[in-house]
């Protein structure tokens, strides 16, 4: 389906323009991503399987400390836009008609270094807020908690947990959305034109508000990929984060055009 042309236009270089998207728009980035991945199955999952590793090594860290994995999760996701910068370039070699290749991320990594440095920073900030979040909520609800054998006994049993359960999902919620906003198109932006990340991250939050249906519904088939990875022990991101990334990827290119 043609993609409506109703545009708000962003003063800078390049000047670029948010498209209104059709309610359709997210399960086509999605089938588009899956293509991509299908397209380069090799050099996506070498890269998904570096993350992998990555995760299985901060799980085994957390390993003694049960209460801080579900912290990690969710911190994974708030930084996976800005490690998915193979995936934007491979997925544009692709889209132009080339062979794409696993060195290609240092390709989007030296385009605009500066802007992907400072929207890491960006990133890191939420995280640390996140994390401080988190080892509050785990000190007020759980204080002196001693874990046994029985993890539902001594957690999900726990008479706090409701009110943590609570607590949490409302904080992690807002870190997320605003991780979201700030994300949905901006590091694809960073890596494929040279605009500054603040630039991009207003970009981002102006295309998540124009199209706040498709958006919403983007960011839970995201989740949903996330989740799907994390539940087969990490292993099942070596699969999910390619696809995130290709499909994000297709998200970025319908939403934001050069006028």
């Amino acid at each position: 389906m043609t993609t409506t042309m109703n545009t708000d236009f962003i003063v800078d270089t390049p000047r670029l323009v948010i498209r209104k998207v059709d309610s359709e728009a997210s399960m086509r980035w999605l089938n588009a991503g899956v293509k991509d991945f299908k397209a380069a199955m090799g050099a996506s999952i070498t890269y998904g399987m570096v993350y992998v590793v990555l995760g299985l090594f901060l799980a085994w860290l957390s390993w003694e400390h049960p209460l801080f994995i579900s912290s990690l999760a969710t911190g994974f996701l708030l930084i996976g836009p800005l490690v998915a910068v193979g995936f934007y370039c491979i997925s544009r070699t692709l889209e132009q008609g080339g062979k794409p290749h696993f060195l290609q991320g240092l390709d989007g990594l030296r385009s605009n270094a500066l802007g992907l440095m400072s929207f890491a920073l960006v990133l890191g900030v939420l995280m640390s807020i996140w994390a401080v979040i988190s080892g509050i909520s785990v000190a007020l609800f759980f204080n002196n908690i001693t874990l046994t054998g029985n993890l539902q006994d001594t957690l999900l049993g726990h008479p706090n947990f409701p009110a943590f359960a609570i607590v949490w999902a409302i904080s992690g919620g807002a870190i997320a959305a605003v991780a979201f906003a700030i994300s949905a198109v901006s590091v694809p932006l960073i890596t494929d034109k040279r605009v500054d990340f603040m630039t991009a991250m207003i970009i981002s939050v102006k295309a998540v508000l124009k199209n706040p249906g498709v958006m919403l519904s983007w960011a839970f088939i995201l989740a949903t990929l996330m989740f799907l990875g994390f539940i087969f022990f990490f292993v099942g991101l070596a699969i999910a984060l390619p696809i995130a990334g290709h499909a994000s990827w297709h998200a970025y290119r319908e939403l934001v055009a050069e006028e």
